[in-house]
C-alpha cells in the first residue's frame, strides 16, 4: 500500500480546521474521519506514541523533533502523526553511529581532510586517509 504524502495530510488537516471555523460540522467530521483512516501505520504514518516507542524516547521529544524538522509530522484532528519513513531514517542514522563507534571514529585529521575534500568537490574516498 502506498504511503500518503505529508503535504496531503497537512492540506486535509487545514481544510478540516477551515470547516470547523465555518461551523460546517458534518464536513469537518468527514475530513477528520478521512484523515484518521489515511494516517494509519499501514499507510506510512505512526502515532507519536508509536514513534516514541520505536525510537526509545518520550512523546514530548517526538513533538519537539517534529517542530524542529528532525521528524516529519502532521496534525490529524487533535493528535499528531509521524512519518514512518522519517522514523526509519533516524533509526538508520543511529545504527550508522553505532557502527562507527564499534569501528572507531575517524581522527580529527581524517575528518578535516574529508571535509576539505568535500568542500573542494573531490569525491571522498579517492585518497587514503592519513597517508595510509
Amino acid at each position: 500500500m502506498r504511503a500518503i504524502n505529508q503535504s496531503t495530510i497537512e492540506t486535509l488537516a487545514e481544510l478540516e480546521q477551515e470547516m470547523v471555523a465555518a461551523r460546517r460540522r458534518a464536513a469537518a467530521e468527514a475530513l477528520r474521519e478521512a484523515l484518521t483512516a489515511l494516517a494509519r501505520p499501514t499507510r506510512g504514518w505512526l502515532t507519536t506514541g508509536q514513534a516514541a516507542e520505536r525510537l526509545g524516547v518520550t512523546i514530548p521529544t517526538i513533538k519537539n523533533w517534529i517542530r524542529r524538522g528532525t521528524l516529519k509530522g502532521a496534525p490529524v484532528g487533535s493528535r499528531w502523526v509521524v512519518s514512518e519513513e522519517s522514523v526509519e531514517r533516524i533509526l538508520g542514522i543511529r545504527k550508522a553511529l553505532g557502527d562507527l563507534e564499534e569501528e572507531g571514529y575517524p581522527t580529527s585529521e581524517e575528518i578535516a581532510r574529508l571535509t576539505g575534500e568535500a568542500r573542494r568537490g573531490i569525491p571522498t574516498g579517492t585518497k587514503t586517509l592519513g597517508g595510509r
